[in-house]
C-alpha cells in the first residue's frame, strides 16, 4: 500500500490562503530579499507590491525594522515567536505602531531555503493593554486614604508619566470641611490646588494647597458648567482662551503643553474638583478621543475616591463636635488641685475625661477612652462620662466606682451586639478603658483603680518623675475586680493621667511619647496650664497619634492648718451643747458669726444621730474653703435617710432641715464607720 501523496489543486488552497490571510505573510530569500509578500503585509507596511517585492529586507528597515530578527532566524535555523518591533516614521513621529513577529525557518531536502515571516499590527492591543493596566492601577492605587489631598496626589502620580506629562486636580474648597457638593457652577467656585505633579519637575500654576481659581471662559469653566470633560488637541501657545487665565497662561508657555484634557471630578451630578491632564512637546502624540474616555474613567475613579474620603471628614467632624460638647471646657476650681487639660480628637475611637468636685475640699480625676468608629464611641464615651460623674457625686470608693461603672460598659456592651447593624458592619465587640482617683488635700491621701488604663505619672515637688502604680484591672464590660490603691501625696506634687489611643493599636508608638512626656512633666516649675501648652508644642506636635489623646494635669494642694479644725466628743448628751459652743468659737475666730445659726442646727442634729443611731465617739470636723462645710463621723455602717415628715409626726425633719439650709449633704463610706457632711454658703466675710 503506498502513501497517498497531494491532492490535486493542492497549490492553489496555498495560494489562497496566502493571499488571503489577515495577517501579513512575506517569504524572503536566503540573501534576505523579498520574494513574496500578501495584501496584508504590503498594507502593513503602506506600500505597492513593485516596491516590496524583490527588494532587499535591510531597505525597507525604513518602515518596519525586520532585517535584525530575519537574520537571526536565519542564523539560527530556530523559528522566534512574538518578537516586538516597533516603527516611528521619522516624517510622522506622532504615529507610532507596534508589532508582534515571528519568523520562521524554510527548508527544503533539509536544506535551508529561505525564511518566512508574519507580521501582525498590535498598536491598538498594546494601547488598550496600557489603558487596563493603567486603569487598574488606579483602582488599586486610588484611595489608599481617607485624605482628599493624598487621593488627589495620588491620582496625579499614577497618571504621569504614563498617561501624562503633567497632572493638576483642584478640588472644591467645601470637600475640605465635609460639606455636600455643589452641582454645576455657573459662578466662581472657592477651589484649592489638591494636587500637582509633572515629569520634568515643572511647578503649577498655582502652589500645592493653595486657592486656586478659574477664569471665565476657558476650557475649565466650560467643564465646570456643563460637567462634560473637554479635549483640546491642540493648546494656543498665545491667545486665545488663555488671555483670560493668566496664571495658566504661564504655566502652559513654561512646561510646553501642547495637549489639554480636562476631566470634572463628579458624583451623582455634583462637582468636587477638576482635573487637568497636560502633554507636552516632549511626547508626539497629543491626546485623542480614546485619551478622553481614560482620562474620564480616572476622574470617576477618583471622584468616588475623593467622595468617601469628603464623606468621612463630615463624619469625623460630626462625632470632634459631639466629642467636644460632651466634655469639660474649663476646669473647676478647687482647693485640692489646680488643674488643666489638653484634648486632641482622633480619627478613630473617643477620649474622655473630667475634673470632679467632692465633698469635704477632696476632688476626683478620671480619664478614658472607648475605641471603635467615631460616633458610636463618642454616644458611648458620654454616656460613661455622666454615669461616672453620678457615681462619684455619692462619694463612692474609686475601685466600687469602677465596678459600677463596669456594669454600665457591660449594659453598652450588650446593646451594641443586640443592634442589627453591629453584625452588618462587623464592629468589634465593644470595651473602654478609665482610671479613676480621688485627693484629699486635709490627709493628703490618694486612692485609684485602673479598668485597663494606663497608671498615672507622679512628679515629685523636686522634679523626680515616677509612676503611680495602680492595679491594672480588666477594661470596662468585661465583669471583673478591681483593686485600689492607697497612698499619700506630697503638696505640690503633679499627677499626670493621660490617654493615647495608639497603646491599643501601636503601642511601640505610645511608649515613645510617653518617654516624651516624662522630660516635660519633669520640670517642676511649670504650672498644669504650661505642661500641657509643652505637651502640645513638645510631643503631640509632628506626630500626633491618628487615634487622638487626652492630657489631664493636676497640681495637688494642702489645706491650710488654720481652715481646718476638729473635735472628739463622747457619744453623750451633753456632748450636743459642747459641740456647738466649740464650733461657735471657731466661726468666731474666722469672723463667720453669720454662720452660726445654721451652724448650730447642723451640729446639733448630726451630733444627735450620732447619739441615737450610731456608735463611737463624735467626731466633729469644720473646713473652710469657698464654703463652710461641717463633718461629723461615727463608727456605725448605717445610713441616714431624708424624710418628709408629716404634720402630726414629732420626729423626722432634722435632714429635712439640714438639706433645706445648706447647699450640699451627704453620707460618705470610709474603712471604718462613715462620715455625714453639710456645706454652706458663706453669707459673712
Amino acid at each position: 500500500m503506498t502513501a497517498a501523496g497531494p491532492p490535486e489543486g493542492a497549490g492553489l488552497y496555498e495560494v489562497a490562503l496566502f493571499e488571503q490571510a489577515r495577517t501579513g505573510l512575506e517569504v524572503y530569500d536566503l540573501r534576505l530579499r523579498v520574494l513574496r509578500a500578501n495584501p496584508a503585509a504590503l498594507a502593513v507596511r503602506g506600500l505597492p507590491e513593485d516596491a516590496v517585492v524583490g527588494a532587499a529586507l535591510a531597505d525597507l528597515d525604513s518602515g518596519i525594522p525586520l532585517s535584525h530578527v530575519m537574520a537571526e532566524v536565519l542564523e539560527t535555523g530556530s523559528a522566534v515567536f512574538d518578537r516586538p518591533v516597533d516603527a516611528c516614521p521619522a516624517d510622522d513621529p506622532g504615529n507610532r505602531r507596534d508589532y508582534a513577529v515571528n519568523g520562521y525557518p524554510l527548508r527544503a531536502d533539509g536544506r535551508p531555503i529561505g525564511v518566512a515571516a508574519m507580521i501582525r499590527d498590535v498598536t491598538e492591543d498594546l494601547r488598550k493593554q496600557r489603558e487596563l493596566d493603567l486603569l487598574n492601577m488606579a483602582r488599586a492605587g486610588i484611595g489608599s486614604t481617607l485624605d482628599p489631598l493624598r487621593t488627589a496626589q495620588e491620582l496625579a502620580d499614577i497618571a504621569v508619566p504614563c498617561f501624562a506629562d503633567a497632572v493638576a486636580v483642584d478640588l472644591v474648597e467645601s470637600v475640605f470641611s465635609g460639606d455636600a457638593p455643589v452641582g454645576p457652577v455657573t459662578v466662581r467656585l472657592p477651589m484649592r490646588r489638591a494636587a500637582f505633579t509633572s515629569r520634568d519637575g515643572q511647578y503649577g500654576a498655582f502652589p500645592t494647597g493653595s486657592a486656586s481659581h478659574f477664569a471665565f471662559p476657558t476650557p475649565y469653566t466650560q467643564a465646570l458648567g456643563d460637567l462634560r470633560p473637554r479635549l483640546v488637541e491642540t493648546v494656543p501657545s498665545s491667545g486665545g482662551w488663555l488671555v483670560h487665565d493668566r496664571a495658566r497662561a504661564d504655566f502652559i508657555a513654561r512646561s510646553g503643553a501642547r495637549s489639554l484634557i480636562v476631566s470634572p471630578l463628579t458624583v451623582h451630578g455634583l462637582v468636587l474638583g477638576l482635573a487637568s491632564f497636560y502633554r507636552d512637546g516632549s511626547n508626539p502624540r497629543p491626546f485623542d478621543e480614546e485619551d478622553l474616555s481614560l482620562a474620564t474613567q480616572l476622574a470617576t475613579c477618583t471622584a468616588v475616591c475623593v467622595d468617601n474620603a469628603r464623606r468621612f471628614i463630615r463624619e469625623h467632624a460630626v462625632a470632634t463636635a459631639l466629642q467636644r460638647s460632651l466634655l469639660p471646657r474649663t476646669p473647676p476650681e478647687t482647693a485640692a488641685v489646680r488643674s488643666s487639660h489638653c484634648y486632641l480628637p482622633g480619627r478613630y475611637g473617643a477620649h474622655w475625661f473630667d475634673v470632679l468636685p467632692l465633698s469635704s475640699c477632696r476632688v476626683g480625676l478620671i480619664i478614658g477612652y472607648v475605641p471603635g468608629d467615631d460616633l458610636q464611641a463618642s454616644a458611648a464615651m458620654g454616656r460613661l462620662r455622666t454615669a461616672a460623674s453620678t457615681l462619684a457625686a455619692m462619694d463612692l470608693p474609686p475601685d466600687e466606682l469602677m465596678t459600677h461603672l463596669d456594669d454600665v460598659g457591660r449594659r453598652l456592651a450588650a446593646e451594641q451586639d443586640a443592634d442589627p447593624v453591629t453584625l452588618h458592619q462587623a464592629r468589634p465587640p465593644f470595651t473602654a478603658s478609665c482610671l479613676y482617683l480621688t485627693y484629699d488635700p486635709v490627709t493628703h491621701r490618694c486612692a485609684a483603680a485602673s479598668a485597663g488604663h494606663a497608671s498615672p505619672l507622679l512628679t515629685s515637688p523636686e522634679g523626680v518623675v515616677g509612676m503611680l502604680e495602680v492595679p491594672c484591672g480588666a477594661p470596662l464590660g468585661q465583669g471583673a475586680p478591681y483593686d485600689p490603691l492607697t497612698t499619700e501625696l506630697r503638696p505640690g506634687s503633679l499627677l499626670t493621667l493621660y490617654s493615647d489611643g495608639s497603646t491599643w493599636r501601636h503601642p511601640a508608638e505610645a511608649a515613645e511619647r510617653v518617654s516624651r512626656l516624662r522630660e516635660v512633666v519633669a520640670e517642676a516649675s511649670l504650672a498644669p496650664e504650661q505642661v500641657c501648652d509643652e505637651v502640645a508644642y513638645r510631643v503631640l506636635r509632628g506626630s500626633a497619634p491618628q487615634d487622638g489623646s487626652a492630657l489631664l494635669v493636676a497640681r495637688t494642694r494642702s489645706i491650710a492648718p488654720d481652715r481646718m479644725t476638729s473635735w472628739t466628743f463622747p457619744a453623750e448628751a451633753l456632748s450636743v451643747g459642747e459641740a456647738r459652743r466649740a464650733a461657735r468659737g471657731r466661726l468666731a475666730e474666722w469672723g463667720l458669726e453669720d454662720q452660726v445659726p445654721v451652724t448650730d442646727l447642723v451640729v446639733s442634729e448630726l451630733a444627735t444621730n450620732v447619739i441615737r443611731h450610731a456608735t463611737g465617739p463624735i467626731r466633729l470636723r469644720l473646713i473652710l474653703d469657698r464654703g463652710l462645710t461641717v463633718e461629723v463621723h461615727d463608727d456605725a455602717d448605717t445610713a441616714p435617710h431624708l424624710r418628709h415628715a408629716r404634720l402630726q409626726d414629732e420626729g423626722g425633719r432634722g435632714l429635712f432641715l439640714v438639706a433645706s439650709l445648706t447647699r450640699h449633704w451627704g453620707t460618705r463610706y470610709e474603712e471604718r464607720g462613715k462620715t455625714i457632711w453639710a456645706e454652706q454658703e458663706l453669707t459673712g466675710a
